[in-house]
């Protein structure tokens, strides 16, 4: 569904213009990168509500993708932690006992929210869709910061730029292929713009920022 990319994509545009992102090219120095200690949250409870959503699944058109995402995911938060301690960001305390901002958790719970409760393709919409095009946009813009603070090192960072733009794609071809002005359409922008909210809303409270809610894509601009 060419409408339902096009979507995504527009509301991750809309997040590029935010707050985390302008403040993340003016990073001088890695001690400006403290937003790495609510990524540890964020990464630790995407990839277990992952984990959940296959193990809850028994459909098994979407096992297989979901099994795949879960796997890919699953060391991603020991990387992360292992290039924190290697670059002093854990200097005398624990990963995770930093506490999560508010906008944080609320993002992180609807992810687990959407892993237990939501019909598989929906899941599809909000957590690969969705959330791993924002992961793209996030660790495209990262990288380059960290590249030029020398302090770009490991795994975790780059492997996302080459599995994130596969993840956010799995899964579509099995959701049912229907239009913007349709019932099902209409749930899948809901999911979307809710979903692109809350990440928005995240990201700019790792800079100490408030941002309101994204802004309705227009439904009739999406068949186009």
């Amino acid at each position: 569904m060419e409408w339902l990319l096009n979507c995504s994509e527009k509301y991750r545009s809309q997040l590029r213009q935010g707050p985390f992102f302008k403040q993340l090219s003016r990073a001088e120095r890695p001690n400006d990168l403290q937003w790495v200690h609510q990524l540890v949250h964020q990464s630790r409870e995407f990839t277990q509500a992952l984990c959940l959503r296959y193990s809850l699944c028994h459909d098994k058109r979407y096992q297989k993708v979901f099994a795949e995402h879960a796997v890919e995911e699953a060391d991603h938060p020991d990387q992360l932690i292992a290039w924190m301690k290697e670059h002093g960001f854990l200097d005398g305390i624990e990963a995770g006992s930093v506490p999560p901002t508010q906008e944080t958790t609320n993002c992180v719970s609807f992810c687990w929210r959407n892993a237990l409760r939501e019909p598989h393709d929906v899941q599809v919409i909000a957590l690969n869709l969705l959330s791993e095009g924002v992961a793209f946009d996030f660790y495209s813009a990262v990288i380059p910061v960290l590249d030029k603070l020398n302090i770009l090192s490991g795994r975790y960072w780059t492997i996302h730029t080459d599995v994130d733009s596969h993840h956010l794609t799995m899964g579509l071809d099995l959701c049912e292929q229907v239009a913007p002005d349709s019932q099902k359409g209409r749930l899948y922008q809901r999911v979307l713009w809710n979903c692109a909210t809350l990440y928005h809303q995240m990201l700019s409270s790792w800079v100490g920022e408030q941002a309101g809610p994204m802004m309705h894509l227009d439904a009739a601009a999406l068949a186009d």
